[in-house]
């Protein structure tokens, strides 16, 4: 009884640091940010940017969300629900980005839009302080979550890209252009990311609008992406055997996509390798959704 009432007394005097309340596995929830692609999204990818300029609440409060956890307890979650954070993160800033500025034509209107702060995900763990100015503890946690706010492409290139080296995650990103990936109609979440990320792959190298493979032509035409990030495919797909007349990183594409395709025709024509091999120029329009009025009639 001694030293339950010690525990007890030890607890309420020197109570465990901030960051013992914020250690939690997940799974994070991203209700909000599902319910706003379902209420101004479209099966196409594209988005309704007018009504969500006007309906703001949802991308709001998810980003707010995303702000609700400390840095220290994303990083004791599993690999899928950080990669389903960044993901989701990343989308969410480039609409948001979008909205600050639309109507424009394309994101790349938007000066610096790819290197501005704009998702904080995460936060410093709270300390507990006696602090007697309100006003000096405001601007001590500003500052700790500026260092948290992030960019497009540090989201892309660092906490993605960088650190999970899945080549799978370029096709869940949408950069808000026709060319990109589709913004699927749902959020990524940790229990279901693998499969996801398996859907939006396949859809992505069956698609005929972003990979044209048409067996006995003397050229295929592929998506600027995979020119892009081309190197990201050496890590699971740059051992073959045999010696061909590509990079590398053009053979691993080749590979990852014989992987993915439906078709068995185009399989076996990517593997005989009688083609040339072309890039086709990259979409920048805005997956803009403006739906039509209703007819009078």
């Amino acid at each position: 009884m001694i030293r339950f009432l010690l525990a007890v007394f030890l607890f309420l005097v020197f109570p465990l640091p901030a960051q013992a309340e914020e250690i939690t596995s997940g799974p994070f929830d991203h209700s909000l940010w599902d319910q706003f692609l379902k209420k101004f999204g479209n099966e196409k990818g594209e988005v309704n940017y007018g009504a969500a300029q006007k309906d703001p609440q949802l991308l709001d409060s998810y980003l707010k969300k995303l702000k609700s956890f400390s840095t220290f307890a994303l990083a004791g979650w599993s690999r899928e629900e950080r990669i389903a954070i960044w993901i989701n993160a990343f989308n969410a800033g480039v609409i948001k980005s979008v909205l600050e500025n639309y109507p424009i034509k394309s994101i790349m209107d938007i000066p610096g839009g790819w290197d501005q702060a704009v998702v904080q995900v995460g936060r410093a763990p709270r300390k507990k302080r006696r602090i007697e100015d309100p006003a000096s503890l405001q601007k001590q946690a500003e500052r700790h979550d500026a260092s948290f706010t992030h960019s497009l492409n540090e989201i892309q290139n660092v906490f993605l890209r960088r650190t999970f080296r899945d080549e799978k995650i370029l096709f869940a990103l949408s950069q808000g252009a026709k060319g990109s990936a589709r913004l699927r109609q749902e959020a990524y979440t940790g229990p279901r990311l693998e499969g996801q990320l398996f859907l939006a792959v396949r859809e992505f190298v069956n698609d005929p609008s972003k990979n044209q493979i048409e067996p006995g032509k003397k050229k295929i035409v592929l998506s600027r992406l995979l020119h892009w990030y081309a190197p990201d495919f050496l890590i699971n797909w740059g051992n073959f055997p045999g010696e061909f007349k590509w990079k590398p990183e053009e053979m691993a594409v080749l590979s990852f996509f014989a992987h993915y395709l439906e078709d068995s025709k185009k399989v076996e024509f990517l593997r005989d390798a009688d083609y040339k091999v072309k890039y086709d120029v990259f979409d920048w329009r805005l997956n803009d959704w403006k739906p039509r009025k209703p007819s009078l009639d």
